[in-house]
């Protein structure tokens, strides 16, 4: 079982992002258990959710420059997990400070969670 935590500003893109993952993971012959939170109400409760927590895999789907505001808190809270952090290309260049696992570009296909998912050596 591979445990995700995901996080997003809005509940369409953890409905369309979640079930890609899904079926990335299950295509990997892995089972997927994912967490989700949405919205700026979520962001504590996933923060105290994922604290001190390394063996799991963070996904945050943000956007602009709050999105990336999120984007680092997030990572701060722990920089042990492997994190995924999809956001527009702009904030690509905040990406490596951050220590990411991996960048996406949005929006995500197919192609781009298997690619994070690669990078996660799943």
């Amino acid at each position: 079982m591979v445990r995700f935590v995901m996080y997003a500003d809005k509940e369409e893109d953890v409905n369309e992002y979640a079930s890609l993952l899904r079926e990335a993971v299950r295509e990997r012959g892995e089972w997927p258990l994912i967490h989700m939170y949405i919205g700026e109400n979520e962001l504590l409760p996933f923060l105290h959710f994922v604290r001190r927590n390394p063996c799991l895999i963070m996904v945050v789907v943000t956007y602009g420059q709050q999105g990336r505001k999120k984007a680092m808190q997030i990572r701060e809270n722990n920089w042990e997990a492997r994190m995924l952090w999809f956001s527009e290309p702009e904030n690509e260049a905040y990406s490596d400070s951050m220590k990411l696992t991996c960048f996406g570009h949005l929006p995500v296909g197919k192609k781009g969670i298997g690619e994070a998912l690669d990078a996660c050596e799943l």
